[in-house]
């Protein structure tokens, strides 16, 4: 693990690259974590400098304002596959109910988790300021890029075989089955109401049942 000192720039001189890279990095977990804890209107630029381990005049170096890191740090968030908490490994492919809920309890483990929730509510209050970040975020509480790529592509491997009848672009339709298994309970955990696991579970299973009706020859 590379210790503050080794990350430190050198007296007297520009930092490296290798430590440029690593305070870009403190600067976005920190301004992260103190967004999704004290909102937009609560968090400075001072706080983020000081949490990072920086000053204001390096932060302002890489972002021109709060906008821009918000903006930045919040579509970087959205963005990691290890966010809020790591990916599992895709399903098997060849079982397409089996895959569908494996993916749909994966979403739902997304749009459920505490920071996901907290980035919501952000995202919700700020809307009027940052409506393209709002959408992004509301987007991401269901599904994010990858998992829509792997629905569609589970579709049109499904397709292909005749097991089920696509009347749609597989990429809409992976958009509709990640919002009717995850989208309604990612609104109610805006608003505090988040369903018991046995619950949450019988709604999986029967947005899944639903899909594959309307799919299914």
């Amino acid at each position: 693990m590379t210790s503050p000192a080794e990350t430190r720039p050198r007296r007297g001189g520009r930092p490296t690259r290798e430590q440029a890279a690593r305070l870009d990095l403190d600067v976005r977990e920190h301004a992260l974590r103190l967004f999704l804890d004290h909102g937009y209107e609560g968090t400075s630029m001072e706080a983020i400098a000081q949490a990072a381990g920086t000053t204001k005049a390096s932060l302002y170096a890489r972002y021109p304002s709060k906008d821009a890191v918000f903006t930045a740090v919040f579509g970087w968030a959205m963005g990691r596959p290890d966010w809020p908490a790591p990916e599992p490994e895709p399903p098997d492919l060849d079982d397409l109910e089996g895959a569908l809920a494996a993916i749909g309890r994966a979403a739902l483990r997304r749009a459920l988790d505490p920071s996901m929730v907290k980035m919501s509510r952000i995202a919700i209050a700020q809307a009027d300021r940052f409506p393209e970040l709002a959408r992004m975020i509301q987007n991401s509480g269901t599904g994010n890029w990858w998992r829509r790529r792997l629905v569609a592509d589970l579709l049109r491997r499904h397709a292909e075989r005749g097991a089920i009848a696509l009347a749609d672009d597989p990429d809409r339709l992976a958009d509709l089955f990640l919002g009717l298994v995850s989208g309604g309970p990612a609104r109610l955990a805006s608003f505090g109401i988040v369903r018991d696991p046995d619950e949450r579970e019988r709604h999986l299973q029967a947005a899944v049942r639903l899909f594959l009706r309307a799919v299914r020859p």
